[in-house]
């Protein structure tokens, strides 16, 4: 399909995507900057505004990598990914102890809630 690089609208497939199989395993690390990543397999062809790449080079920390578009002038803001990571960047993510949905007064064995280290005396 060429190269296309710079021309990119929101809803069309994104550039690492249209390049032939072996390029789309020699893609630029965001962060060692080796011709290493590639698209992952929980890559989603079809979320054009997503786009998730792994890089094979051994001595890069990051391995997986999710690249997301938030604003695009279209509808990125919409998007629950986007939602989520805007709502936690401004502090109005809402506090939730994941146990405490779960916590049931009838629940036999009751679940840890304080996971520092602890002892516990045989008799």
């Amino acid at each position: 399909m060429g190269d296309n690089r710079g021309d990119w609208e929101s809803g069309t497939t994104p550039w690492a995507r249209r390049l032939p199989d072996a390029e789309q395993k020699a893609l630029p690390c965001y962060f060692c900057g080796e011709r290493t990543a590639m698209t992952s397999w929980g890559d989603l062809p079809d979320d054009t505004g997503r786009l998730e790449v792994y890089c094979d080079n051994e001595l890069c920390d990051a391995r997986e990598v999710v690249v997301l578009v938030q604003r695009d002038g279209a509808g990125a803001h919409d998007r629950a990914d986007v939602r989520a990571l805007r709502a936690i960047d401004t502090g109005s993510a809402p506090k939730v102890d994941a146990l405490e949905r779960y916590h049931d007064a009838k629940q036999k064995v009751p679940r840890r809630r304080d996971t520092s280290a602890f002892t516990m005396e045989v008799r």
